[in-house]
This record gives structure tokens, C-alpha cells and sequence, in this order.
């Protein structure tokens, strides 16, 4: 950290300090309503066969798989009752009229048996809403609460569900999760720091680094958005990072300048001696997290670049306003850093070397780097452990609290229906001429082809064959 730099800092340090809070308030104006532009998707790898067979199925058929399931429950314990039909009659027809909504099939528009429960009380009505994945965030925010109906007057309830829904639901759970772990991590932060510091003035200053470094983080989300795609799920690196690493180099920074002080050099030099040392460690830290974030960028999948894209913003974020906001910062407040305290401060002098718990650990491992080392090493082993029997899986409903309804609406559709209809997958055969095969008939007549797939005409010399199998798992 040059000391040239480091002084320009201390002798502009108001004009800094009104540029940060400026920025500030631009980037929480600006970032603020991050959340709701995020991607919910992103898991996709957009090389892979599988979304190439999606694309085929879109542009070739026009169709696709459902991703928007109404879980009918009828009150009179059929769907089969007079009641019953014309309610699901009314229910399908009025879907079939949203925009934007197409494919739309129920067991009553149907008379498919696999669309109606074991127990023959529930029935599910099956649609896609097309578009990209922010049309279909816009049209299921819309579709959700007027079809979720659980009226004591009605003939049936319904329960709003499937691809489309659980995602809205996830990246409404996120956003309110963040807002509840914002309130209470912040609070409880702030006491943690304010017995490690002894000062209310020093303690806040961690926090003020880490508020700089989320609503910037937010902000530079914001205009990747513009370009790219950013899962909503790279909020959560961006508050628990952005928070734990401002944090981390504000300690660093703030306890370094209060030794300087008491070492007694002035204000100006105590800053500048604080950028030299903690600074420098400062900025080496940010280097090594963001270079290791930036290895996520080499996959194609939107979900994990994401956390590149954050992780990497936050880390230059957080060493930014650590080293040219906070210097200033301290700057202003010179010895006025340990008002409000409750300890006093003892004076020591320069050099002088603590013999406190930290000072005898660091110690005992300097003389013995070669059994800590292998010990730590056997010790974080032994932690690991656990992690060779993981089971990782895309995310689905599973994500979701139990109590979340788009879960729970899942989790007794397979438990109810025997067909797993809503899990069906499609397979795409490509440079096949379905008319000449007509003696394979009898062979391919055990894949049920869905109606969605015969809406379109085709050339008479047909490129590609779509089926749809039903998987039970």
C-alpha cells in the first residue's frame, strides 16, 4: 500500500467520505429491487442434450413439459359428481383463457384416468406458460392468487403448483429470509463487536463497511442482470459474504488504527501506518477470495456463474471501502474512535508485543509448525468426513419449507397419483421419418404421445419424433 496513496486519502478524507455516502444511496436506490429481477432458473447447461431436446420440443411441436399444475380437491369427495365436472369444466376453460398459457389439459377436458388420484377425490389440470423465464415469473405472480381458491361455497379447492410456482415461492422465500436474517445477524453483530471493541463509535464501524459493501454488491448484480442471467440464490453469498468479509477487514483496519494511536503517533501517521500494514493484508485477502470465486465462471450453468458474479463484487466491494472509505473515515474521527467506550484503553508503547491468549497461540505454533500442521490437517479431515456420503440434486420443491404450499401440493400429488404424470419427460429422435415406420407401430404404441404434441401440422417428411414417458421413481 503505497504511502503516497494512503496520505491522499487521509488529506481528501471528507470529499471520500461525501463520494461513499452519494454512491451509497445510488447503489441502494438503484440496486434495491434487485431481488425481484433476479433469474429463479439458471440450472441449465444451455449446451447440454437435454436443453437442446427443450428447444426442439418448443420450435418443432410447439409444446412443452407443464409447468404450471392446479391440484383440484373435490369438496364432495368425488370429481366424477355432476358438481364436481362442471367446476372442472369451468376451472379448465377459464385457464385455457389466460395469456400466455398454453397446452392446457385436465382430467375433465381429457377423461384421463393417470389426471385423477387413487382415491378418486383430487384431479389435476396440467398448462405451460410460455415464454422466457422472467414472462413466466410475471404471468404465475398473476395466475397464483386467482386460482388458489379454498372458498367453503365452492365445489372445489384448488392448490397452485409445479415448475413455475415453486420457483416464484423459492425467490419469495429468499427475499424474506434475507430481510429476517438482516434483522436479526445485524443486531446481534453490532453487540459482538461492540464487547470486542469496549466502543460503541469502533464497533459501528465494521457494520457501516459491511452496509457499503451489500448495497454495492446489489448494485453491480443489477446491471450483470442487464446482460446476463443471475440466479436469485446469489443474494444469499452476497449478504453473508459482503457482511462477513467488511466485517473480517474492518476489524483488521479499525484494530490496528487504535493500536497505532496508543502507540502514540498521530492521527495522519496512524492512518497511514494502519493502510501499510492492514491494508496491505486487506487487499492480498480480497485478491485470493475473489481469484478462487472466479474459478465458477468456466461453468455454463447460469445458477453457479452466478455466485462468481457475486462473490467476486463482493470481495473488491468490501476491500474498496476498507482501505480508501474507512481510512478516511478514521481519519475524521481521529481519537474520537473510542468514544462511547465502556473500557478504557491502555496506552502502550511502540513495539511493545501483547501477552494476551492469541499472542501464546500464535507462539506455540511458530515453534511447532510441523505437528499443527498435521494435526489441523487430520482435525479438518475428520470434519469432512461426513461430506463423502452427501447426496446433491438439482434444486426442486424439496428447496421449499414444508409448510410451503407449492411443496406440500407436490409431495401429495406422488403421493396420491399412481401415474406420475407430472413428472413425465420427454424424448426428442431426431432425422426419423415417423410415416415410414409404420411397422414399428405395435412396438412404439407403448409410449403415450401427449395431445399437445398433435396440435402442429408437420412436413410430410418429418425431421423429428417427440414422445412423452412417464417415469416412476
Amino acid at each position: 500500500m503505497p504511502a503516497s496513496f494512503a496520505r491522499l486519502i487521509v488529506a481528501r478524507r471528507r470529499i471520500v467520505l461525501v463520494v461513499a455516502i452519494v454512491l451509497a444511496a445510488l447503489a441502494g436506490a438503484f440496486g434495491g429491487s434487485v431481488a425481484k429481477n433476479l433469474s429463479n432458473g439458471g440450472f441449465d447447461d444451455p449446451t447440454s442434450e437435454s436443453s437442446a431436446a427443450k428447444e426442439l420440443i418448443e420450435t418443432q411441436f410447439g409444446a412443452g413439459s407443464p409447468n404450471l399444475v392446479l391440484l383440484v380437491t373435490a369438496k364432495d369427495g368425488s370429481v366424477d359428481s355432476p358438481a364436481s365436472v362442471a367446476a372442472g369444466q369451468a376451472l379448465t376453460r377459464e385457464l385455457e383463457r389466460e395469456s400466455g398459457v398454453s397446452g392446457t389439459a385436465s382430467y375433465w377436458s381429457l377423461q384421463a384416468p393417470p389426471l385423477k388420484s387413487n382415491n378418486g377425490a383430487e384431479a389435476l389440470v396440467l398448462a405451460r406458460i410460455t415464454g422466457n423465464e422472467d414472462t413466466v415469473r410475471e404471468r404465475i405472480e398473476e395466475i397464483s392468487p386467482r386460482f388458489t381458491r379454498a372458498g367453503p361455497d365452492a365445489a372445489l379447492s384448488v392448490e397452485v403448483t409445479g415448475q413455475a410456482e415453486v420457483f416464484r415461492q423459492v425467490g419469495s422465500t429468499i427475499e424474506a429470509d434475507l430481510k429476517r436474517a438482516e434483522t436479526i445477524a445485524l443486531p446481534i453483530t453490532l453487540i459482538l463487536l461492540v464487547l470486542i471493541f469496549g466502543g460503541l463509535i469502533a464497533a459501528s464501524l465494521p457494520l457501516f463497511v459491511g452496509g457499503l459493501t451489500v448495497l454495492g454488491t446489489f448494485a453491480v448484480l443489477q446491471v450483470i442482470n442487464s446482460f446476463t442471467d443471475v440466479s436469485i440464490f446469489a443474494l444469499n453469498l452476497t449478504t453473508a459474504l459482503g457482511l462477513g468479509l467488511a466485517i473480517d477487514y474492518a476489524l483488521f483496519m479499525v484494530s490496528r488504527y487504535r493500536e497505532e494511536l496508543q502507540a502514540g503517533w498521530p492521527v495522519a501517521d496512524a492512518v497511514v501506518r494502519t493502510m501499510r500494514t492492514a491494508g496491505r493484508t486487506v487487499v492480498f485477502s480480497a485478491a485470493t477470495v475473489a481469484i478462487s470465486l472466479s474459478s465458477l465462471l468456466v461453468f455454463n450453468q447460469a445458477f453457479l456463474r452466478s455466485f462468481a458474479y457475486a462473490g467476486v463484487a463482493v470481495a473488491a466491494i468490501a476491500a474498496l471501502s476498507s482501505v480508501v472509505v474507512l481510512p478516511a473515515l478514521l481519519a475524521v474521527l481521529g481519537h474520537r474512535v473510542d468514544s462511547l467506550s465502556f473500557r478504557k484503553q491502555r496506552p502502550v508503547s511502540v513495539g511493545e508485543a501483547s501477552d494476551g491468549f492469541w499472542h501464546r497461540l500464535a507462539m506455540a505454533v511458530m515453534r511447532r509448525p510441523g505437528r499443527v500442521a498435521v494435526g489441523a490437517s487430520l482435525a479438518l479431515l475428520l470434519l469432512g468426513a461426513p461430506f463423502l456420503h452427501v447426496n446433491l440434486s438439482l434444486s426442486d420443491h424439496r428447496v421449499l419449507p414444508e409448510s410451503a404450499t407449492a411443496r406440500t401440493a407436490l409431495d401429495r400429488i406422488a403421493r396420491d397419483f399412481g401415474s406420475r404424470e407430472n413428472g413425465a419427460a420427454e424424448v426428442i429422435i431426431p432425422s426419423v421419418d415417423p410415416l415410414a415406420r409404420a411397422a414399428d407401430h405395435e412396438r412404439r404404441s407403448e409410449l403415450r404421445v401427449p395431445r399437445a404434441l398433435h396440435g402442429r401440422r408437420h412436413p410430410r417428411r418429418a425431421t423429428h419424433v417427440g414422445v412423452r414417458l412417464t417415469l416412476s421413481l
